[in-house]
């Protein structure tokens, strides 16, 4: 609703005005700074930024979605230093360019040199330099290495309003008449060796539930494995408990691997707090909270090295999701989700933008089947093929595209990033404590020399 979306957007401003806020108290002085204390503001500002970021993608569960680095997306030299430092490393460096381009031209009106005005834009530029030429290189050393074991994938966008997924006495059968009429054409037309479906592609559970059963059943007779995005539950402790879940089947063998979703949405799929607060429930539009699962699953069509693993939705936004379930073994990731919440508008191809840097910081590829949204195939260097664009117009047929897809071997090199994470990032935040120190100490300094007005 609304109001959903007005507070998350207020929500979010607190980080900016957090920023902006502690901006303000650290430059007074900058233009009459020496040189170390405008370097020692060149380096924290930036950090200052990318701590606010990364706090707002931690914090209380986290919201990583658009990061200011994300503004460079398509930008393929710049964004290759993600596998050092994630979304972080472009957000920072970013910000460096617009505090030296203010420190200098601060300094510009009293320093008589130049020079001396200009080098912290000089040396900024230079590191973008460096940045931009490091990127180039790293993409044609990747692009001269092997391509990798290749796979074939169809990915099904069902083009569903959610309306009508949401009325499951309409809109069931015209889902699972889609997905079979879809599916078939998809294998007969290209023969892929897997079929993705997106998040929640089935209205009902896929266990205990005929009609899904025997769909699944039927589409299997075509000879190729399914990703099936659909609900699960369990009993537990006398209770029902409830997950968004994907499940891989493959002919003759049947349900071969299930992934149930890691990070759950706030009052989308989980209202924290609602045993004590019975009242928050109806702030939602779910019934019950789904559970998460606590770890990383990689499934495998076959006995070969072609492993995968699944993000489920917002899962792709999340950095640590993508990258845990590299480090386990991983090599190609598949973001099912449905965008039919906020479609036809920008989030959905924001969406899809933030899955680029999943595969650029852990050079893998990934592929998207989304309900409606942007459905495409994504390679290590964050290349976008095989797009399929959100539908447009009323009763949009259902459309797929096939794309092979490359997976890197088991023996591959993980990147920094994979093997630790956010650790530029918590090094921004960490870092910043001697830069507010200087900071308040010259504000005192300036206070105390203040000469006093009276008589």
């Amino acid at each position: 609703s609304w109001v959903g979306w007005l507070l998350l957007g207020a929500y979010c401003a607190l980080y900016l005005g957090a920023f902006t806020w502690l901006a303000a108290w650290m430059l007074p002085g900058a233009s009459r700074a020496r040189m170390g204390g405008r370097l020692g503001l060149l380096i924290s500002l930036p950090a200052l930024w990318v701590g606010c970021e990364y706090v707002r993608a931690t914090l209380f569960s986290g919201f990583p979605w658009n990061a200011l680095g994300a503004s460079q997306t398509l930008q393929l030299p710049l964004i290759q230093s993600a596998a050092w430092g994630g979304v972080y490393a472009v957000s920072y460096l970013i910000v460096l360019i617009n505090t030296a381009l203010v420190l200098s031209l601060l300094s510009l009106s009293r320093s008589a040199a130049r020079w001396s005005a200009l080098w912290p834009l000089l040396l900024a530029l230079g590191v973008l330099g460096l940045a931009w030429q490091g990127g180039r290189s790293a993409l044609r050393q990747l692009d001269q290495q092997p391509p990798g074991a290749p796979l074939a994938l169809a990915l099904v966008q069902l083009n569903v309003p959610q309306f009508e997924k949401m009325v499951l006495e309409e809109g069931g059968a015209l889902i699972e008449e889609r997905l079979r009429r879809i599916t078939r054409q998809s294998i007969q037309d290209a023969q892929p060796e897997l079929v993705v479906w997106p998040e929640t592609a089935v209205p009902e559970f896929v266990r205990g539930t005929p009609s899904t059963e025997q769909l699944i059943e039927d589409l299997l007779q075509e000879g190729v494995p399914l990703l099936v995005g659909a609900m699960d539950y369990a009993p537990t402790n006398g209770t029902l408990q409830y997950f968004n879940s994907s499940f891989l089947f493959a002919p003759q063998r049947g349900l071969i691997g299930e992934y149930r979703k890691r990070h759950l949405v706030v009052f989308g799929e989980t209202v924290p707090l609602s045993d004590s607060f019975p009242f928050l429930r109806r702030l939602t539009p779910i019934e019950e909270s789904f559970t998460a699962r606590k770890s990383p699953v990689v499934m495998r069509l076959d006995a070969s090295a072609r492993a995968f693993a699944v993000l489920i939705c917002f899962e792709d936004t999340v950095a640590a999701l993508a990258r845990e379930a590299v480090a386990v073994g991983a090599r190609l990731l598949i973001n099912q989700t449905n965008d039919a919440w906020f479609d036809p508008s920008w989030a959905s191809r924001q969406h899809m933008l933030q899955c680029v840097w999943r595969c650029v910081e852990n050079r893998v590829p990934a592929a998207r089947s989304s309900n409606t949204g942007v459905t495409c195939c994504i390679d290590r260097l964050g290349r976008i093929t095989g797009l399929l664009a959100p539908a447009q117009g009323a009763n949009p047929e259902p459309a797929s595209v096939t794309q092979i897809v490359h997976l890197p071997g088991p023996e591959m090199p993980l990147t920094f990033y994979t093997r630790y994470g956010d650790l530029f990032a918590q090094s921004c935040l960490l870092s910043l404590c001697w830069p507010l120190l200087w900071a308040g100490r010259r504000r005192r300094g300036s206070a105390a020399a203040q000469p006093e007005i009276g008589g």
